[in-house]
């Protein structure tokens, strides 16, 4: 995963976060990765792997893009989860309207 693209995939997983427990990014227990999986699972109707969740959790608390390579469906079923059910995760959709949005903001000095 590119640098720009990790920076967006950074603000996604903290936006997932943020709405599923209400406190900024922080690794994922077994437990909380299920819950985690299971909310997301409950607001899509897609299921993601908790495993999987908590691997990109902790590549983004390292740094470390390298570690990760999430499909493009991955991406737009967070980003629907943040968006909610007005952005369709079809084809990639919502990750590319949440990145287009994310990399248009102005830069906070």
């Amino acid at each position: 995963m590119d640098k720009k693209d990790f920076y967006v995939f950074s603000a996604l997983l903290s936006d997932v976060h943020a709405k599923a427990f209400g406190e900024p990014l922080s690794r994922l227990s077994h437990s909380k990765a299920q819950s985690l999986s299971w909310l997301v699972y409950e607001a899509t109707g897609e299921l993601l792997s908790y495993k999987t969740l908590g691997n990109y959790v902790s590549a983004v608390m390292e740094n470390d893009p390298e570690k990760i390579n999430p499909t493009g469906m991955t991406l737009s079923i967070l980003a629907q989860y943040v968006g909610g059910p007005a952005i369709p995760a079809y084809r990639g959709l919502a990750w590319f309207k949440y990145r287009t949005g994310m990399l248009n903001r102005p830069m906070v000095a």
